[in-house]
């Protein structure tokens, strides 16, 4: 599966000179945890929830009185919507970050965050799991097979010729019926 199959197109940016003040109304208006900050609509760098918190509320800063630029993260680390989603998620997991811009020809186009690949690798365990009881249902244990000196697994005696039926190993007797 691709990144661009997973990543989310619309991503929400900000000019490097936007206020800090101004970047977080819109993270709360738009109910992100980042922005993708530009300049001249090209992207630079991130600024995140953490970001406004660790550079500027625990500074006791005015983030009125800050521009994004003074406190986004760069370089921007991104990646193709051609890599595997795999290779996303090591690239995210090796460089603890949650969020990676898709960028495509030099421009962005989406972005993938820590939470899509959390709905996609639980909507493919739930796939996964339909595919596996599909299977499962068409598991035929009509096919017998022998087996010497053991113990069945119906009336828990010793034989000396034992079948597999129906996924049971049997003696003669309790296959035929008789325990």
């Amino acid at each position: 599966m691709s990144v661009r199959e997973i990543m989310t197109r619309e991503v929400i940016t900000a000019e490097k000179d936007m206020k800090a003040s101004e970047a977080g109304e819109r993270m709360i208006k738009q109910k992100i945890g980042s922005l993708i900050v530009t300049e001249m609509g090209d992207p630079i760098g991130v600024v995140t929830e953490r970001d406004l918190v660790l550079k500027i509320i625990s500074k006791d800063m005015k983030p009125s009185s800050v521009t994004l630029k003074d406190i986004m993260t760069q370089p921007l680390i991104t990646i193709e919507p051609d890599e595997s989603v795999s290779e996303a998620a090591r690239k995210m997991v090796r460089l603890n970050i949650r969020r990676l811009p898709v960028i495509e020809n030099g421009k962005l186009v989406g972005i993938v965050t820590d939470t899509d690949m959390i709905a996609v690798s639980s909507e493919l365990s739930y796939i996964l799991s339909d595919i596996i009881e599909m299977n499962r249902e068409h598991v035929s244990f009509q096919e017998s097979k022998k087996l010497t000196q053991s113990i069945c697994e119906r009336c828990g005696g010793f034989s000396a010729s034992l079948e597999l039926v129906n996924g049971t190993l049997v003696c003669e007797s309790c296959k035929d019926g008789g325990f």
